[in-house]
């Protein structure tokens, strides 16, 4: 399901320098510094961060990825830090959905991608109830067409897009 996602996001113009918000285990974290992108990596896990330091200890020696313990509702960066910020597959675990949108929004300089779980894929591509997740997209898609993002709708994921150039 990921290669979907990741398909999408290779049509979008990231920029060089990439926030990635809810960076879990890294599968986005690879394939972002895969495609040569410098990535600052943020998550409220202490233990993803943990690991993401140890499994990417030599991208972060040669400066190509910073890994940072924070909520996506008070991002360490400064505004326009970034290029882009991007959420794959994190938003339902964030409590603030529209804080945690308009601190991406800050720090992206060019735009916000976020992808997240339709209710369809409940026990399919994740653990959570198709009702959990159908209320946790309508919030999203409320709060993200109230922040001027766009949203597009697959069977299984969905985009919320804010471009900025």
């Amino acid at each position: 399901m990921h290669d979907e996602i990741f398909a999408d996001l290779a049509g979008l113009d990231l920029g060089e320098a990439v926030a990635e918000i809810g960076a879990g285990y890294g599968t986005t974290t690879h394939w972002l510094l895969a495609r040569g992108h410098r990535v600052c990596a943020v998550d409220i896990d202490p233990s993803s961060v943990s690991y993401l330091k140890s499994a990417f200890r030599r991208f972060i020696e040669a400066g190509l990825l910073r890994v940072i313990h924070a909520p996506a509702e008070a991002l360490p960066l400064g505004d326009g830090e970034c290029d882009s910020a991007v959420s794959v597959v994190a938003l339902h675990h964030i409590r603030h959905v529209e804080q945690a949108l308009r601190e991406m929004d800050r720090v992206a300089r060019r735009l916000v991608a976020i992808y997240d779980w339709t209710p369809e894929s409940a026990g399919y591509t994740n653990p959570h109830s198709p009702q959990e997740l159908e209320a946790k997209m309508q919030t999203a898609l409320a709060t993200a067409q109230r922040l001027g993002y766009q949203a597009a709708r697959q069977r299984l994921w969905y985009r919320l897009l804010k471009k900025k150039q």
